[in-house]
């Protein structure tokens, strides 16, 4: 972890074009993938950036829920959702790439149907300062 870490750094720095923000987006980003992430940091001695948004998209299925009612998926894994848009899952689910590439369709598909644009999408992200994360020392 500790090697990857700064290729995630460098990455980030190069779409922070001109001040502009960072948005990751993931499926249950607040209750794992970004707590995740910071201790990931926090153990390996690195800061977190600041100003690194996360967009959990789990709390936008829950949106679509909502607006489909009866007809909404009954689960709202990213494999529902896959089903849901008619997505075709390409590889094994759970791995890396795969989920990336649902989460990249799942996610368009949301943002068309709940007609989101780039100001609705930063007023739903979060920071990991809004994160009720205990440090461990």
């Amino acid at each position: 972890m500790k090697e990857a870490i700064p290729f995630l750094l460098r990455f980030i720095q190069s779409r922070q074009v001109l001040g502009g923000k960072v948005l990751l987006a993931a499926h249950n980003a607040k209750r794992f993938d970004a707590p995740f992430l910071i201790e990931a940091f926090r153990c390996c001695s690195f800061d977190f950036p600041h100003d690194l948004l996360f967009l959990d998209t789990l709390a936008l299925a829950r949106e679509v829920k909502k607006l489909y009612g009866s007809k909404a998926p009954k689960s709202l894994s990213l494999k529902e959702l896959g089903e849901f848009y008619m997505i075709p899952l390409e590889g094994q689910p759970h791995r890396a790439m795969t989920d990336v590439n649902l989460l990249t369709s799942v996610l368009d598909n949301m943002i068309s149907d709940l007609k989101l644009g780039p100001a609705d999408l930063l007023q739903r992200a979060f920071k990991a300062s809004d994160l009720n994360i205990s440090k461990k020392s």
